[in-house]
């Protein structure tokens, strides 16, 4: 019962942020972004009080990170399996229509792909000269943003390791803050320009979520064999689906600040393995898509959304996009399932 009414309040302040975010103009939606970026860094911050207060913290800090390593490169291994099986089935003979400007020929298909390349405006050449980023830069450009939240985290520990101030930290700070972050996401999901009829054009990329989900737990269920986490620790963990913002602080709040600070950095390596990932499925070709895109979760609305559409046309952003969201959806909905 208690886990049903968790997960009631935590839909509850999504779902009305999608739905005031339709009432909101432009201004006022940027406004929440700057808000949402604040509460997740207070959130951080929090969880990084929480695992400071962790019984012997510094002397499983190097287990944490083993552990977390281990369960993204299984999440990643599955999804990456699962989709490329799902492509091979569903979708090899529909990718091969897509150019490497990402226009879909108009030969062999409905009019509905005339339809995407009118939205997604893929039918002018693109003019822009192309710019070379270095290797090293482009490592420093995918890491810098985990690097600096991971950081807030730290912070967040050592505060309360070495000072007193944080002795008395409550966990309903986190709590109000977690339903701020949610109420926050819920209006950039409403805010996002998706139209049904663009997913629709290709009904079997309704069904991309659901390669994730598969390929994601299929992943979990080798964890247990290689670390002493239990299956059930397993399969929550690795349903934060990359979105590490929330759902490390989401089983934290639950009362597992240990599996917490492994959630966070397993998603937070689940996103970075997936900007090394998508370069290479895209020289590999059209059929990686779906592999690309499962390994993704729930980043693929937002943060690596830009290298996917790069690698595989901006004719697939939309399908790209519906995966992420509904990703997204799914997380604060399964997290307290497994806790």
């Amino acid at each position: 019962m208690e886990t049903l009414v968790s997960l009631l309040k935590l839909t509850f302040f999504l779902v009305l942020g999608v739905l005031i975010a339709k009432k909101l103009t432009k201004t006022q939606i940027k406004k929440a972004s700057i808000f949402q970026t604040l509460t997740l860094y207070g959130l951080l911050f929090s969880l990084g009080v929480e695992i400071g207060a962790i019984d012997k913290i510094l002397e499983k800090l190097q287990t944490i990170g083993g552990y977390a390593f281990t369960v993204s490169l299984f999440n990643v291994a599955g999804s990456c399996l699962v989709g490329f099986i799902a492509s091979l089935l569903f979708e090899r003979k529909r990718l091969k229509l897509v150019d490497n400007k990402g226009r879909v020929s108009l030969k062999g298909v409905n009019v509905t792909a005339r339809d995407i390349n009118t939205v997604m405006d893929t039918t002018q050449e693109n003019t822009r000269p192309e710019v070379k980023v270095s290797l090293v830069r482009r490592i420093f450009l995918i890491l810098r943003e985990p690097l600096f939240l991971i950081s807030i985290v730290i912070l967040g520990m050592l505060s309360r390791l070495f000072t007193p101030f944080l002795n008395n930290f409550s966990s309903n700070i986190v709590t109000y803050l977690l339903y701020a972050l949610l109420f926050f996401s819920g209006i950039g999901l409403g805010a996002s320009n998706m139209h049904i009829k663009e997913i629709l054009s290709s009904p079997l990329m309704l069904l991309l979520p659901l390669w994730t989900l598969l390929g994601t737990y299929l992943g979990a269920l080798f964890v247990p064999l290689v670390t002493h986490l239990t299956l059930v620790e397993s399969l929550g963990i690795s349903s934060g689906f990359g979105w590490y913002s929330l759902s490390g602080i989401l089983i934290t709040d639950l009362g597992f600040p240990l599996l917490g600070s492994i959630a966070f950095l397993s998603n937070v390596f689940r996103e970075s393995l997936t900007f090394f990932l998508v370069p290479l499925f895209g020289k590999l070709g059209r059929l990686w898509y779906y592999p690309a895109v499962c390994a993704g979760g729930a980043t693929t609305m937002d943060v690596t959304l830009p290298i996917l559409s790069s690698e595989f046309g901006s004719a697939l952003t939309i399908p790209t996009m519906y995966h992420g969201v509904v990703m997204t959806l799914l997380v604060p909905v399964l997290i307290p399932l497994f806790f």
